[in-house]
């Protein structure tokens, strides 16, 4: 995979649809003037101090039903980056759909876009923030935290993105070969409130559900006390902190 380095872009993600290349191509940027997490989300980074990077990837043998899949492997694969670092690797989490959690605080958040042709995928944009050395956050993001935070010490970013973009490719070399067996079973072990009853909230209010799955498609079932079933799309449901 072919590595560009920017001192400076409005995002990683914006750059590589800028492209339109149809190499394998990791966009890493020091500062983003207008980083965007999922939805309508941003994201804050102070200059030089955490790690912004874009893939983008042709997986077009991959069912658009099944797209979700790459969300998980990129999810892992941050994981297993990351859990090398923390002292307790119990504290580290996949929250759902593909946030880093360290306790209840998010340590690292990807945006994914998708271009279509035909009915089919043709490129996938994996756009991913990780906090490493920012040591205070000013934006209203309600519970930012970095390695720098955790350890008390600051990480070599370089070092970071090579283990990074070794674990992708490892679970992308799984997905494309048809082991999604092993991607979903991998990544529902290490959600975030994988056991348990925790509050939620959708467009009908606040709840008590235990988290049933996450399905290929990406969408997320919560059982209700009463044994209800609810399924949800991203930006459907708020986990309540």
């Amino acid at each position: 995979m072919r590595i560009v380095r920017l001192d400076s872009t409005t995002s990683t993600n914006e750059y590589l649809l800028s492209l339109a290349s149809q190499e394998e191509i990791c966009v890493v940027a020091d500062y983003q003037s207008s980083g965007k997490g999922m939805g309508t989300n941003t994201w804050e980074s102070e200059p030089g101090k955490n790690l912004l990077f874009s893939l983008m990837i042709h997986p077009v043998w991959l069912p658009i039903a099944e797209q979700y899949l790459m969300s998980m492997a990129e999810a892992l694969a941050l994981y297993d980056t990351l859990k090398k670092i923390v002292a307790d690797k119990t504290l580290l989490t996949i929250k759902w759909p593909n946030d880093i959690y360290y306790k209840n605080s998010k340590l690292s958040g990807t945006r994914i876009d998708i271009n279509l042709q035909g009915g089919m995928m043709k490129d996938m944009i994996i756009g991913t923030g990780i906090n490493v050395n920012q040591k205070n956050f000013v934006s209203d993001a309600p519970n930012p935290i970095s390695l720098l935070q955790i350890t008390d010490c600051e990480h070599d970013r370089e070092a970071l993105l090579s283990e990074l973009l070794r674990n992708f490719d490892m679970y992308h070399y799984m997905l494309k070969h048809g082991d999604k067996q092993t991607i979903m079973a991998l990544y529902h072990d290490k959600l975030y409130r994988k056991d348990g009853f925790y509050s939620y909230a959708d467009k009908d209010g606040s709840f008590e559900a235990r988290l049933s799955g996450v399905a290929a498609s990406g969408i997320m079932t919560l059982e209700r006390r009463d044994g209800t079933l609810s399924h949800y799309e991203f930006k459907e449901v708020r986990f309540v902190l």
